[in-house]
């Protein structure tokens, strides 16, 4: 008979995001030898009508409705996300199960689950959020430490930790005293990695700057449409949307800027279009996401295409790890502006190590295996 796992998550289908995507690929690893119910959030303010769907042969998932709420003020954000982590954490305790996995990128499920949980806890971090908090006042900075110290002594009621990267498993290590911690990196599907390596150079468009992904606050995508302005032979697509998605809009309208084009939200195969049309990648995060690694550019080395990155930390490594890639510090179209300058008197092919990296390194299905072998420790440690 299968043994049951539980697998808490703030993010599942039908949402598409990159944690949708990372419990994915779990669960489908996970259930090639276990019964798995995930027990889900839903978006926010789109509740689901089943409260339990047969999701496969051996995946059912409970899903806890979320309503709508205002995700721009911190304090409102995280009551908010506390208050329906706790009913999530509620809802897995009445599911039977041998074993409970969690997986962030809601921060407060660590030391929600780590106070009222029950078993044997397995707990994900896909990113250290609460660094991210801007100490730009002593208040701010008061609460930055206080969540840093809560999640510190919750880290030390889990079983065992999973990070993503160097960066987390440094700040677990020496800031809390759980021994059990592992990384099983962030990355893109076989199937996604499959689809992306098929890409080829096009000589036969203008110079093209393609940026993917979410337009906010953190991205600023401003920054490239300033850096790229004044310089009317490239191309600038904007293919994405965002909480300043129509404001970003505006600001070019205005200022009349005339190479810049925007596309919003696309489907998957259009996405490949704009691949096969564009000459060089474009990502940027702000300073104080310096822990983050960002799935997107997992995606971008796949294609083989040049990248220029405006950011510090963790995905500046990675980036500078590549062939054809330039990383440059972020908020500063000047510098985006003599990178584009220097990219355009160069002719590229696509770059076979980047793909190699990607597929070595960060493939989900791959990563996710090692999953595998922590349960299946937990598990004879029970027998």
């Amino acid at each position: 008979m299968r043994k049951r796992i539980n697998f808490l998550t703030s993010h599942f289908m039908p949402e598409n995001t990159a944690g949708t995507n990372r419990v994915l690929a779990y669960v489908k690893e996970l259930e090639k030898f276990y019964d798995v119910n995930v027990i889900s959030l839903t978006q926010r303010g789109k509740p689901q009508k089943n409260e339990k769907v047969k999701f496969s042969d051996h995946i059912d998932v409970y899903y806890v409705n979320q309503k709508n709420y205002n995700t721009e003020k911190f304090f409102s954000r995280a009551l908010w996300e506390i208050f329906f982590i706790k009913k999530l954490v509620d809802r897995a305790n009445k599911i039977d199960a041998e074993l409970t996995i969690a997986t962030s990128p809601f921060m407060f499920i660590i030391p929600v689950l780590s106070l009222f949980g029950q078993g044997t806890r397995i707990i994900d971090i896909r990113d250290i959020t609460w660094e991210y908090i801007e100490a730009n006042s002593r208040f701010k900075a008061f609460i930055k430490r206080a969540i840093s110290k809560l999640m510190e002594r919750s880290l030390g009621a889990y079983d065992f930790v999973c990070v993503t990267n160097d960066f987390e498993k440094e700040w677990v290590e020496q800031r809390s005293n759980n021994p059990h911690i592992i990384k099983i990196a962030n990355g893109i599907e076989q199937s996604r990695f499959d689809e992306l390596s098929q890409i080829t150079v096009n000589k036969d468009i203008p110079f093209t700057i393609t940026y993917i992904g979410n337009i906010a606050i953190g991205q600023n995508v401003q920054v490239l449409v300033d850096g790229a302005k004044d310089i009317p032979d490239v191309k600038v697509n904007i293919v994405g949307d965002g909480t300043s998605y129509k404001s970003l809009r505006e600001y070019v309208a205005r200022n009349k800027i005339k190479n810049v084009e925007f596309f919003g939200k696309v489907s998957r195969d259009e996405i490949m279009h704009f691949y096969q049309n564009t000459t060089v990648l474009y990502a940027q995060l702000n300073e104080q996401f310096k822990t983050a690694m960002p799935s997107k550019l997992y995606e971008y080395a796949a294609t083989g295409l040049p990248i220029l990155y405006g950011g510090i930390g963790e995905a500046v490594k990675f980036v500078d790890r590549l062939e054809n890639a330039i990383s440059i510090l972020p908020n500063r179209p000047e510098l985006v502006k003599e990178a584009i300058l220097e990219m355009k008197e160069k002719e590229y092919q696509i770059s076979t190590k980047n793909r190699q990296i990607v597929k070595e390194e960060f493939i989900r299905e791959t990563q996710s295996k090692k999953i595998i072998e922590i349960v299946e420790n937990f598990l004879k440690e029970e027998k």
